[in-house]
């Protein structure tokens, strides 16, 4: 027998129950019923449906309770060829609220053959008690039930009637996603759920996760649709929109325990209380929009790969010119040592050294008054001047220093370390961040949860099993522009190692000191940089954040250690002594992500004050102070000779400077223990980046001061840093989401792609900031060019 005859069957059957049995009844659609029923006599209502109908529009069942009680509600079952649906009246939902009233629209019947023979629907309502209990029941085709492109549709939700709306791809649609788009006036919380259109569809609250991709909503959700992204490989979808009872899931973070911790609270949250009944009521608009497909993924990144490249080309053409003028520099005429041998330099070197010391007694701050004098205390001993290191050390104390002064050790072994280093760091870092943003990817991709990474969902250009490719894709600024930029140092490395191997003089005895493994080490993390950044895009929360910051703490740490280094080599910190300092900065990131508390920002501020007192005092001495036992009496005999003993300070530039720098640290710990930003990462590179901007503006202060003018491609990299920072940070500042709120609140700063239909607000930070790294790194590479030709006893320190 055929499903035809089968349907005849059924429906002749139907006509003679009905006539037989007063408690089965025929009923109409959109007809509004009446009726009781107790728990011996329950009532069956069959409705007549019209195949041709049905298979575009489902039936959409409504039942109220008029005197039924929560504790014994009605049940109702509807019943069709492919599925059944069954509820209960009055509904309890979650025990937050009582619904009288519930709605369910029914399993599409999308797959029944085309027949002649009405198809028709059974809904059963029952009881468990023996009070008779009376009831209201509509049933209903789904008006508007097919969303059209371009098109929308507004829906009434409440917790009790949630519903659901069918889209269906165009054969012109298979090579791209679609943007799902469902917006609305209100902040009542729901989610939105994109799911295959096969029974059955889940739009109960506590199943709606169970299969698709879902978002929880409070005024936008938007989720990217690619065809087949289901488990079934269905094109076709539905939209299911669900209303919660309460506002919780859309105002709280969805890590309770790391929520705890970061309120400083000890008390277990409460939870969220009853709302009153009824409260919840949301309208939405359902949008269904065409996005780019992924061949038009092709012009956006070739335009930006263009750009990268064109900045490739008048780099390479600038650096072949101004190498040349670089190496043109060496214009020495005689100089003193021209003839001499190394070794016969070098004994020069310390004989006038020597000489300085004896010479001029007078001319040292911090040494005056026990440098001839032998004492033994906590500092040790210190005797006259009998080693070379005491002679080199009490040199650096003179209150007008030069360039030789503090380049008698330097060697280029202790600055290539900084390379080396790195390079297994970097290696050691990115391996278990690669892995564990990886598997975070596939965590969200299969279990549907796009409230786990924080995106610009109205941006969204996937590709693959990647949410976000053009976040992603942005950062092949950093990787190029510092590739190019190793490629710059090294070219003009190899031209001066040239120029030095035909006169040896010249390395040691004019311009500064070209130690150009710190330069290495910035290049690479630029690099670095892009790959961690890369790697954080693919699901950016609050928690991983540190994966894109890191690199920002090394750049900037490192290059104001090469801002340094220009003009004191010999007191420069080793590069094992360097990133110890990083990686523990690191460490206090990741601890103040997890652990803002009143006292963590205490700690922070101590450690934060110490250090900055430390760094200034190593700084002011010219690194005299170092870092050991006896640190806090070398500390108070200085004081008591600089500041006790004369009426100003003995070296007032820098004295001038590392007050301004104090004032500004100690500013800054004192508003992290008042303000207590939840944003720490942000905060401690804040930190970072003000002393470098700081440090870099005093160093080109004292170089016009003291009449150094650098060279025009100086001032036009500087010039191009300074536009591009404006210009990268306007966009950073124009967030599109906000990893401290809540999914569903960060998603309603989501903005339409704001370049090429490919690239948002941050896309553009991320392309703009590489280019302003890359000009500010050129800018203090190429910042002492002017000097090269200058004898070091002549270039003043500062």
């Amino acid at each position: 027998m055929t499903i035809g005859s089968f349907l005849l069957v059924g429906l002749l059957l139907l006509q003679h129950t009905c006539a037989d049995n007063p408690n089965v009844i025929a009923a109409n659609l959109s007809t509004t019923i009446t009726a009781n029923v107790t728990a011996t006599f329950q009532k069956t209502f069959f409705f007549l449906l019209d195949s041709d109908v049905v298979s575009k529009k489902p039936v959409r069942i409504s039942a109220k309770a008029l005197n039924a009680s929560v504790h014994n509600p009605l049940i109702v079952t509807a019943r069709q060829i492919l599925g059944v649906t069954s509820f209960t009246i009055p509904l309890n939902d979650e025990g937050y609220q009582i619904y009288n009233r519930v709605a369910r629209t029914l399993c599409p019947q999308w797959n029944v053959p085309k027949s002649d023979v009405k198809l028709f629907l059974a809904v059963d309502v029952s009881s468990s008690e023996n009070v008779r209990r009376e009831f209201q029941l509509r049933a209903d085709y789904v008006d508007n039930f097919e969303l059209i492109e371009n098109q929308k549709i507004t829906a009434n939700v409440t917790p009790s009637t949630p519903m659901y709306f069918r889209y269906k791809f165009k054969p012109t649609q298979l090579d791209g996603p679609v943007l799902v788009r469902v917006t609305s006036d209100s902040d009542t919380c729901a989610t939105i759920s994109v799911q295959s259109d096969m029974c059955p569809i889940h739009d109960l609250m506590y199943d709606i996760e169970y299969d698709g991709i879902f978002q929880s909503m409070t005024r936008l959700a938007a989720i990217t649709v690619t065809p087949g992204f289901g488990s079934s490989g269905r094109k076709d979808f539905v939209v299911v929109v669900v209303v919660h009872p309460t506002d919780y899931t859309c105002e709280h973070l969805g890590h309770e325990l790391l929520d705890q911790i970061r309120l400083n609270s000890s008390k277990p949250d409460p939870g969220p209380k009853p709302v009153p009944l009824f409260n919840q009521r949301k309208n939405v608009i359902i949008s269904v929009e065409t996005t780019m497909t992924y061949r038009e993924y092709i012009f956006p990144t070739l335009i930006t790969v263009g750009l990268l490249l064109i900045i490739y080309l008048l780099a390479y053409v600038g650096t072949i010119l101004e190498t040349e003028k670089f190496i043109r520099g060496f214009n020495l005429g005689e100089f003193e040592y021209q003839n001499m041998s190394d070794g016969e330099a070098e004994a020069g070197e310390i004989a006038s050294a020597e000489e300085a010391v004896k010479s001029a007694p007078t001319d040292y701050g911090a040494t005056t008054g026990y440098r001839r004098h032998k004492t033994q205390d906590s500092m040790g001993s210190v005797d006259y001047c009998e080693d070379l290191n005491e002679v080199l050390e009490i040199r650096r104390t003179k209150v007008e220093l030069n360039v030789a002064d503090l380049s008698v050790h330097s060697n280029d072994y202790k600055y290539r370390l900084y390379q080396w280093n790195l390079i297994p760091i970097a290696i050691f870092y990115a391996l278990p961040v690669i892995q564990l943003v990886a598997g975070i990817q596939l965590i969200v991709h299969f279990t549907g949860n796009q409230d786990i990474c924080y995106y610009n969902y109205l941006c969204s250009r996937p590709l693959g099993v990647v949410q976000q490719f053009n976040n992603i894709f942005s950062n092949i600024g950093y990787v190029l522009l510092g590739i190019l930029f190793l490629l710059i140092v090294k070219h003009r490395d190899t031209k001066y190692q040239a120029a030095v191997k035909e006169k040896p003089i010249l390395g040691k005895k004019y311009g500064l000191p070209q130690h150009n493994g710190i330069y290495y080490s910035v290049g690479f993390s630029l690099c670095m940089e892009g790959l961690l950044s890369a790697s954080y895009h693919v699901c950016p929360t609050g928690y991983n954040f540190q994966f894109d910051s890191t690199f920002m703490y090394l750049m900037a740490g490192l290059l104001m250690l090469k801002i340094y280094q220009l003009r004191h080599p010999d007191v420069n910190p080793h590069a094992y002594t360097a990133y110890i300092f990083l990686s523990f900065t690191v460490l206090i990131e990741v601890v103040g992500v997890y652990l803002q508390t009143i006292y963590f920002w205490i700690t922070f501020a101590a450690v934060y004050i110490v250090a900055t007192l430390y760094f200034t005092s190593h700084m002011y001495y010219m690194g005299v102070i170092s870092l050991d036992c006896g640190i806090f009496a070398r500390i108070s005999h200085f004081f008591r000779t600089d500041f006790l003993s004369s009426p100003k300070p003995l070296y007032m530039d820098r004295f001038v400077f590392l007050i301004l720098v104090v004032t500004l640290n100690f500013a800054a710990a004192i508003m992290g223990v008042v303000v207590q930003p939840s944003d720490f990462p942000s905060f401690l590179l804040a930190v970072f980046l003000i002393n470098l901007l700081a440090y870099f503006a005093y160093y080109v202060i004292m170089k016009f001061i003291h009449g150094e003018y650098p060279y025009p491609i100086t001032i036009f990299c500087g010039f191009l840093t300074m536009v591009t920072w404006i210009c990268a940070l306007y966009f950073y500042f124009s967030t599109v989401t906000n990893w401290q709120l809540p999914a569903a609140l960060s998603r309603v700063k989501n903005t339409e792609c704001l370049v090429l239909d490919f690239y948002d607000n941050h896309d553009v930070w991320h392309i703009i900031s590489s280019m302003a790294l890359f000009f500010g790194f050129v800018t203090v590479l190429t910042l002492d060019d002017h000097l090269l030709n200058k004898p070091r006893n002549e270039i003043r320190v500062f």
